[in-house]
């Protein structure tokens, strides 16, 4: 009988055993300390573009502003991306030696300060773009057809920056076509620093009504970030480019010009509701000092998950356009598209 009560209690001896074991081993976890006093636990997935991504204990991922952040501590390894006077350094921080895992600090009295970390468990190439398509079609007392497309992807590689952009537009009225545009744009930006970076860009533009049958743009140039935090992004550049312009019913066009870029994005909701302001600016020079603005603005508000909902309001202005052609187009886009994050 004595045997058999022993046999019973081992079951809840190993447990009480496990369970001392597990409490009086210590519960590692990556801790964010606030500049408001706030402090959050989890695990720091990748610290990018001024937005600190945290795994939390409790199963959600919070996004925070890297520049309200005091301090970090961490019990794994970060590959922390640190400027260098001539080039990105990439430092590995391993805690702790023989296997034992120390807390370490990363804030204002350590050897790297946080106004000094660009990134975080940074991948060397990373992408990042939206896709949006809208269109309507009619038929019977009147038929109209309408299609547009955009792309616009983000390719980032420590200071680099590559920007590639599409877009199409299509309208028809009974027979007649009323709209027949495309663009394609390629940026590439280099940072000098965390806001000067050097800007060289090219530019293919095609308008039927326009007749324009190839505007071709190349140039370079300086920019500089202003705000790059989760909720606004705000960027100027100012260079100088050569424009070759074919029209189909008028004399072509070569032309030095001087060129202004501005983007803008401001979020309302976090990861909601998004305002967004990109234009760029020609002065060109042998073509009647024309003015040309290509301007697009709209709201960007997500439904689910990836997936959003977008209006746009696209503006197109050129001071001296072809013979007969209008100086001013306008359009208003309504479309659904997916962001790749």
């Amino acid at each position: 009988m004595r045997r058999h009560r022993l046999h019973q209690s081992l079951p809840w001896q190993w447990i009480t055993l496990t369970l001392t074991i597990w409490l009086s081993t210590p519960c590692w976890a990556d801790e964010v300390f606030m500049l408001n006093g706030d402090r959050l636990t989890g695990r720091i997935e990748k610290v990018e573009e001024n937005i600190l991504t945290l795994q939390t204990d409790y199963g959600n991922t919070i996004r925070i502003d890297w520049t309200k952040v005091k301090r970090v501590t961490s019990d794994s390894s970060l590959n922390v991306l640190v400027p260098d006077q001539s080039r990105d350094v990439i430092r590995d921080f391993f805690y702790g030696a023989n296997g034992i895992k120390q807390v370490t600090e990363l804030g204002p009295d350590t050897p790297i300060p946080l106004a000094d970390v660009t990134a975080i468990n940074l991948e060397p190439i990373r992408l990042a773009g939206t896709v949006t398509v809208g269109g309507n079609s009619t038929s019977g007392n009147s038929s109209t057809k309408a299609f547009n497309g955009a792309t616009l992807f983000t390719v980032y590689a420590y200071r680099q920056r590559l920007l590639v952009e599409g877009k199409y537009n299509y309208g028809q009225a009974g027979d007649q076509v009323t709209a027949r545009n495309s663009l394609a744009s390629l940026k590439h930006h280099y940072f000098l620093s965390k806001q000067i970076f050097v800007e060289t860009f090219g530019l293919l533009e095609k308008d039927t009504l326009q007749q324009l049958q190839l505007r071709t743009t190349i140039g370079s140039g300086l920019g500089y970030q202003f705000y790059e935090s989760p909720r606004t992004i705000l960027s100027l550049s100012v260079g100088l480019a050569y424009v070759s312009t074919h029209f189909t019913t008028a004399p072509n066009i070569q032309t030095p010009s001087g060129r202004w870029g501005l983007r803008w994005e401001h979020t309302l909701l976090p990861d909601r509701v998004k305002f967004f302001h990109r234009h760029e600016g020609f002065w060109d020079v042998y073509a009647g000092n024309a003015f040309r603005i290509n301007a697009d603005q709209g709201i960007r508000i997500t439904v689910y998950k990836n997936l959003f909902f977008n209006v746009e309001y696209d503006l197109r202005l050129n001071t001296q356009p072809a013979p007969g052609r209008q100086k001013l187009d306008e359009a208003i886009i309504f479309g659904v598209g997916y962001e790749l994050k």
